[in-house]
């Protein structure tokens, strides 16, 4: 590492909980539900399975830090490679 710059990155599985707000093509879903209203995120509808669309629906959100990006939506217990995968 020079300059003080770390380039290490790593993914984390987020709880999140549809709050059935639809605008246009957005869902709109809860962060850490069960924690206060912690964070909302717009989401597009198209990255959400069909059957995680209704209201109150819990799945996690896969983001990469460093800079929160939103990778893919996952079913509760969905197997997640970059996460639960050997990087052997």
């Amino acid at each position: 590492m020079r300059n003080g710059e770390d380039n290490s990155s790593f993914y984390v599985r987020v709880p999140a909980r549809v709050l059935g707000c639809l605008r246009g093509d957005e869902i709109t879903i809860t962060l850490f539900p069960g924690h206060g209203i912690v964070g909302t995120e717009s989401i597009q509808t198209r990255l959400i399975p069909e059957n995680l669309r209704m209201p109150n629906s819990e799945l996690y959100v896969l983001f990469k830090h460093p800079g929160a990006e939103m990778i893919r939506v996952l079913h509760l217990g969905e197997f997640c490679p970059e996460i639960d995968g050997s990087y052997e």
